[in-house]
């Protein structure tokens, strides 16, 4: 029975921090091209080898803040070890790293037991990994895209290419690329940024295996935070999702 008289909504006690697994690069920051506020040193978050540093805005920067003092806050990003060893947010617990091929522990160790289950499926997809990236160079006499296969353990992972110019002159390579890959490779488009990634690759299966691992976190509340289309999928195993306005998720949702 309803007790009227009550006005207070029980939420009941919650004992442990929530756990957010979170995307990185256009959800927590972005490269100082893509900020309409003046860049401050003071909130560089991420640096780059070849100079374009990412930067967190004002409201980024107090939001990290406090999911990094609320929540156990774990990484789920295409970037690769290397790339992710040069972000600066102090991250404390797992980290998903190169689309989920890699899993790093709380001390930076490369999860043993993930590593032997990529390990055996990469010889499947390096061929094709090595034909788009062969391909890539055939259509770039002009030197308008800079791209490479991505490597984590001495094995190849993932391929990407990026455009050193106009974001359209991409288009010019889907229709070889596609070909190529075929239906076992994920093909993700945002910006100037393109990668194909083996389907039985991903950021879901990485959230899937830590969640299975650490039963603890099963009883706790799970958020889940990208820009990405492709995010949507790890996004999808937590119970509530988090998006970026003006993201690509944003840009879909409002298009409809």
């Amino acid at each position: 029975m309803i007790n009227s008289g009550s006005r207070e909504l029980n939420l009941g006690n919650v004992e442990h921090r929530p756990v957010l697994f979170t995307d990185l690069d256009d959800t927590l920051f972005q490269t100082a091209r893509k900020i309409a506020e003046p860049v401050c040193e003071s909130r560089l978050a991420a640096v780059a080898t070849n100079g374009h540093h990412s930067y967190m805005t004002e409201s980024q920067a107090a939001m990290t803040q406090w999911l990094l003092a609320s929540t156990q806050m774990i990484p789920v990003t295409a970037r690769s070890t290397e790339a992710l060893s040069r972000c600066r947010i102090p991250f404390t617990s797992w980290k998903v790293a190169a689309n989920g091929a890699v899993i790093l522990d709380s001390e930076g160790r490369v999860d043993s037991d993930w590593s032997t289950h990529i390990g055996q499926l990469s010889n499947s997809f390096r061929h094709t990994l090595e034909a788009l990236d062969a391909a890539t160079l055939s259509h770039n006499a002009e030197g308008r895209f800079r791209h490479w296969i991505v490597r984590e353990e001495n094995r190849p992972v993932y391929f990407c290419v990026k455009s050193n110019g106009d974001e359209a002159w991409l288009d010019d390579l889907i229709e070889p690329l596609e070909s190529l890959a075929g239906k076992d490779f994920l093909h993700h488009r945002n910006g100037n940024n393109m990668s194909f990634t083996p389907r039985c690759i991903s950021k879901m299966a990485a959230v899937a295996f830590i969640i299975e691992k650490n039963p603890d976190i099963q009883d706790r509340i799970v958020l889940g935070m990208g820009d990405s289309l492709t995010d949507l999928a790890f996004m999808g195993l937590t119970q509530m999702m988090m998006i970026p306005p003006g993201s690509q998720i944003d840009t879909a949702i409002r298009k409809d």
